[in-house]
């Protein structure tokens, strides 16, 4: 297995929760109160101001990480795509959509010098960018959740029988799980000839074991059916 990325999943999906937050706060004051006016106004502007840097970000980077975890994700050639995976698909390819029909009235209104009302217009095209907008956060926490949830099953599918059923541990204290550390005196004597004519990285991939281990298992392998 390569070096497993650090998991910003729960950090994406709280993130995204924050960046909403103003935004249903003004929402629910403003249907209380009809208008909001006054110090209240100014203090939600300053607030949304942040709400759509920290959005900004987010979409983009968080974008990315998804993307990537996809990119990774994807089954090998040959093999059908689960629903699991065609959910994901969904979701990554709706984050890029969205963010690009965002963008771009966004830059027509910086080029001509147009406020978003006149670029838009009031015939349905400000609602739909305004959905857009407010559906992105939701697509984020969607594609993280579905996409956290495919590499997790990813990374037990990856593991031979022998370990898969050991895998389980269910830790007393964190109620998380933790995967059993593969050791060489429990590989099967029927795994040895595929170990000894792998890459490095193939064994990384199914083992779950760093690149020095991976290569002394390889030698052993290889000993071990002489």
């Amino acid at each position: 297995m390569v070096k497993q990325k650090s998991d910003y999943s729960k950090l994406l999906i709280f993130a995204a929760a924050l960046v909403t937050v103003v935004r249903y706060c003004a929402a629910f004051i403003a249907s209380d109160t009809g208008q909001i006016t006054g110090w209240l106004s100014d203090a939600i502007t300053f607030f949304m101001g942040l709400s759509g840097l920290g959005m900004g970000i987010l979409d983009t980077f968080g974008g990315v990480y998804l993307f990537d975890g996809w990119r990774h994700t994807m089954p090998a050639s040959g093999k059908s795509w689960s629903f699991r995976f065609k959910v994901l698909t969904i979701f990554v390819f709706g984050i890029i959509v969205t963010g690009i029909m965002i963008l771009v009235p966004f830059t027509e209104s910086r080029v001509s010098h147009k406020s978003m009302a006149e670029i838009l217009g009031l015939n349905g095209g400000l609602t739909w960018w305004s959905i857009l907008v407010n559906a992105a956060p939701y697509l984020l926490i969607g594609g993280v959740t579905v996409g956290n949830s495919i590499i997790g099953t990813n990374q037990a599918e990856k593991l031979p029988e022998s370990y898969r059923k050991n895998s389980g541990k269910l830790s007393e204290n964190s109620g998380n799980f933790e995967v059993a550390k593969p050791r060489w005196n429990k590989v099967p004597v029927s795994e040895y000839a595929e170990i000894a004519i792998s890459k490095t990285g193939e064994i990384q991939s199914r083992y779950g074991l760093d690149e020095r281990t991976a290569r002394n298992w390889r030698t052993k392998a290889q000993k071990g059916i002489k």
